[in-house]
């Protein structure tokens, strides 16, 4: 009888578990897939692309152009006022700056548009 409950307490604590890791496991629902794409998209950031990722964080604004046999990839921070331009190695090609936008203020200045 000793045997019968410590094998269904070790049952229940396996499934118990089981459903815990499962509910923290990214990738279940439309906001998980959203968070593992981006995870897995900043895992294999190198070179510039990185130290850019790490000063102004996740890119919102992405623009991946293929144009004369060359792809560029543009990344631009509306409320910092940059945009960085990468080659297909991750590499700099050129930045510039520009007056920052606060799309808020411009939303809360046009109600019901």
């Amino acid at each position: 009888m000793m045997a019968k409950r410590i094998i269904l307490i070790m049952a229940l604590a396996a499934l118990l578990g089981a459903t815990a890791t499962e509910a923290v496991t990214p990738g279940k629902g439309k906001k998980g897939r959203k968070y593992f794409r981006q995870s897995y998209y900043v895992a294999n950031l190198e070179n510039d692309k990185l130290a850019v990722y790490e000063e102004y964080g996740y890119p919102v604004h992405r623009l991946r152009e293929y144009a004369y046999g060359e792809i560029t990839e543009t990344w631009t921070y509306y409320e910092d006022g940059v945009e960085f331009v990468f080659d297909q190695n991750s590499n700099l090609l050129r930045s510039k700056t520009f007056s920052p936008e606060n799309r808020r203020e411009r939303i809360d200045r046009f109600p019901g548009y």
